[in-house]
């Protein structure tokens, strides 16, 4: 995929599409590319644009931060593309200024939410690149990032997690503020007070955290002793993470307001990647678990009823006659339910027939007349 993207292409409409015309080509290419159902590793690739096209058009206000973008060429394709020399592929921006002026077009981070603002709609057109916002710059620098194994039944069916979480916590010897006992904090110099300055990128001015206060507002004078000016000390907490059903390996999960403490002094967000175990019992292919039925030689020739334990509890399976090793009975919405879209997978039962390594004189004439019966001997 390349760097710029045009959201409209991708999900395959025009720029004066519909709210229920987005929706729909979202639900028809999200149904084709969903890695459950399609296994090509491009069409993951076009599920993962898709999914950031939608984010952006189904959202009034996302959607019409990003025309403004492409009105003025903020991406190849649109007119006057990105591309060419001088700002955004050398847009001719004489249209909208006097001559001998210029024109600098401010964005507010403040409240985009979602994808992070326009600092992360400059990251999806342009795919990163020297002065655009980054989205600890937007919502915080207070991220924190870990990985935690989940035994493979509380992926299937949902459950919790204890996490011994490091993090930063308020410094206790100047409550936060970074300044040491007895001094007081003042204006920043570089933005005012704001915390915020204007970082252009072509003709655009885009707020980001001042990096002379970290967004704070405000510097020390005289920096606390224990904590260096910073306000925060290393720490430790102990949290419950519910896992969702059906969450399979490499997914994330997102806990609000457990992070660090990041620029403004809000806290960050805790983001999990879960590695779910392998099982003894099942194995495990998107929503589709399989398990091994071992069956004895008469079971496989005569057939029989066998009850089977699934992720969603025990079935009953019918094993017709003449079953070979390596056959696959499939038990439909036995498999493993995914508690965020509804979805549930099938079970696959996979057969395997034990034959007898040893067999006693008796044993061995009456399968020796039972081939004859059958026709196996001549």
């Amino acid at each position: 995929m390349a760097d710029n993207k045009d959201f409209y292409e991708i999900l395959g409409v025009g720029e004066n599409a519909s709210k229920d015309e987005i929706a729909k080509a979202y639900r028809k290419l999200a149904m084709e590319l969903h890695p459950d159902r399609n296994p090509d590793p491009a069409a993951a690739e076009r599920f993962k644009a898709v999914n950031e096209a939608y984010s952006v058009l189904s959202d009034g206000k996302k959607r019409s931060e990003y025309d403004m973008l492409r009105k003025y060429g903020a991406f190849a394709g649109a007119p006057g593309g990105a591309g060419g020399p001088g700002g955004f592929g050398g847009f001719d921006f004489s249209q909208y200024t006097q001559p001998g002026q210029s024109q600098t077009f401010h964005f507010d981070l403040g409240d985009l939410g979602g994808i992070g603002g326009v600092g992360d709609l400059f990251d999806m057109i342009f795919g990163g690149g020297a002065g655009r916002p980054r989205e600890e710059d937007t919502r915080g620098s207070g991220n924190v990032f870990m990985d935690i194994d989940v035994p493979f039944k509380t992926a299937a069916k949902g459950g919790t997690a204890v996490i011994n979480l490091k993090r930063g916590e308020p410094c206790l010897a100047c409550a936060g503020s970074g300044a040491k006992a007895g001094t007081s904090t003042k204006p920043c110099p570089q933005c005012g007070g704001e915390g915020t300055v204007t970082v252009g990128l072509g003709q655009f001015g885009v707020k980001r955290a001042c990096p002379t206060c970290a967004g704070r507002g405000k510097v020390v004078e005289e920096p606390c002793p224990d904590c260096g000016g910073t306000g925060t000390k290393p720490g430790k907490r102990k949290i419950r993470v519910r896992i969702p059903a059906g969450i399979s390996d490499g997914g994330k999960i997102r806990v609000r307001g457990e992070g660090n403490i990041g620029p403004y002094g809000a806290r960050g967000d805790l983001i999990i990647t879960v590695h779910v175990k392998g099982s003894d019992r099942y194995e495990r292919e998107g929503l589709d678990t399989t398990s091994t039925l071992k069956l004895n030689l008469s079971e496989a020739l005569s057939g029989a009823s066998k009850v089977v334990e699934t992720t969603q509890g025990k079935v009953k399976v019918k094993i017709p006659a003449g079953t070979s090793s390596g056959k696959k009975i499939r038990v439909k919405k036995k498999g493993i339910k995914d508690e965020r879209t509804g979805r549930v997978g099938d079970h696959y039962v996979e057969i395997e027939v034990e034959i007898p390594k040893k067999m006693n004189k008796e044993q061995k004439k009456l399968f020796e007349e039972y081939s004859k019966s059958m026709g196996w001997e001549e």
